[in-house]
């Protein structure tokens, strides 16, 4: 089995990435396949990274960006992973990162790592190996980190098959939950009906995120979502980084409502709260087995979370999903309005039936063609690229007073 680490993107943050792969020449022979998937020319400006780059007998993988941009530059992500994957057999084990987001250690970390196989999925794995994340949102269902994860080649290609449906059919459909439903979402009806209506994130506003967290906490669809949402993640997928804690994690989590593990900042390891959002990241596999487990203390939301892990999680839970199929579309409709009632998040697939007839009414498709390359506006969305990142770094680190 070979090892590969794939860095697909832009540089950004050039003595980072030069760091980087000085600590990658300083590993013990035989050293990774170093794959290097970005676009045309972008190495033109850096011949130091060019030159370590050679020097530890890397890849680079080059193609034109595309000219159609979508949220988060999701189908930039995927060109690249799918570039990069192509030099890659199916069962090459990868570890995957960008230039501007990877960590010596990270890749330490992997090199320790064996693939696990996938154990019989209740609802249908598409990976026959676990792919490997290093945290996601608990009250948004798929919502997983897309920049660092690892995996067999052959699965992680599942991935980089980006539908465009998507993004027409779910509302605020956040890049990572783009790159994830690719593969996980399948033909599940509560995922679907779910991201019909999908609320999205909710930045820098306390009073609207309460009023969202009330509507969520109320719907009888989002406790099918979280449920189902535990169900394959922790069926599909495993965590990157080792958990000594997790023992001590599913103890400490154990203490609190459900609801206070997806909103509200605990002093729990392995749980971060982003404080602009006011949601929690699991950075452990211990938050997936309390909710899975229904560990929880009880509440309105993890009672109905905990009936809903029973009738999908058994043997017949694809048979009861089938049959809730019509049921859980009600359910979208329902939080489609309460949505834009209590929160003014609208934009939803409210769907609207009459005897005969089915009308979907949906917000506007979030994308754009560019056709302006100029190398200033290159300039400028990297840049513009560049300081989100800082800020979203910053704001994980600031509480609010």
């Amino acid at each position: 089995m070979r090892r590969a680490v794939l860095l697909n993107g832009l540089i950004r943050t050039p003595d980072r990435f030069s760091a980087f792969l000085d600590g990658i020449a300083g590993f013990q022979a035989p050293l990774p396949l170093v794959i290097l998937s970005t676009w045309t020319g972008e190495l033109d400006a850096y011949p130091d990274i060019r030159a370590r780059l050679d020097r530890i007998g890397a890849v680079v993988v080059e193609q034109a960006p595309p000219d159609l941009r979508l949220p988060g530059h999701i189908l930039h992500q995927a060109l690249t992973l799918d570039l990069g994957l192509s030099l890659l057999d199916d069962a090459d084990f990868v570890f995957k990162a960008r230039p501007d987001i990877c960590n010596v250690w990270d890749v330490r970390e992997f090199l320790a790592l064996s693939p696990e196989a996938v154990a019989a999925s209740r609802l249908g794995s598409p990976f026959r190996h676990r792919v490997l994340t290093v945290g996601m949102f608990g009250a948004h269902p798929l919502y997983i980190n897309d920049i660092i994860f690892a995996g067999m080649a052959g699965d992680l290609r599942r991935l980089a098959v980006l539908p465009m449906i998507a993004g027409v059919k779910y509302p605020r459909l956040a890049p990572e939950q783009w790159l994830w439903s690719t593969a996980l979402l399948g033909a599940n009806p509560v995922l679907d009906a779910y991201l019909s209506v999908n609320p999205g994130l909710v930045f820098d506003d306390a009073g609207r995120n309460a009023r969202l967290r009330a509507a969520l906490a109320a719907s009888p669809l989002f406790a099918r979502a979280v449920a189902v949402g535990a169900i394959v993640v922790r069926d599909s997928l495993g965590f990157l980084h080792p958990d000594p804690l997790r023992e001590a994690i599913v103890a400490q989590a154990s203490r609190h409502t459900l609801d206070a593990l997806l909103w509200e900042r605990l002093e729990i390891p392995g749980l971060d709260h982003h404080p602009l959002a006011c949601v929690n990241t699991f950075l452990s596999a211990g938050f997936l087995d309390v909710v899975h487990d229904g560990l929880h203390r009880s509440s309105d939301l993890g009672e109905r979370v905990r009936a809903a892990v029973q009738r999908y999680g058994g043997a017949d839970g694809a048979v009861w999903l089938a049959q809730d199929r019509a049921l859980v579309q009600r359910e979208a409709a329902a939080l489609a309005q309460v949505l834009v009632a209590q929160c003014g998040i609208g934009g939803g697939q409210a769907m609207d039936d009459q005897p005969g007839r089915r009308r979907v009414h949906r917000g506007p498709s979030p994308w754009q063609q560019t056709t302006d390359t100029s190398d200033e506006r290159a300039r400028l969305e990297q840049e513009v690229s560049h300081l989100r990142r800082v800020v979203d770094s910053l704001s994980r680190r600031v509480s609010p007073e």
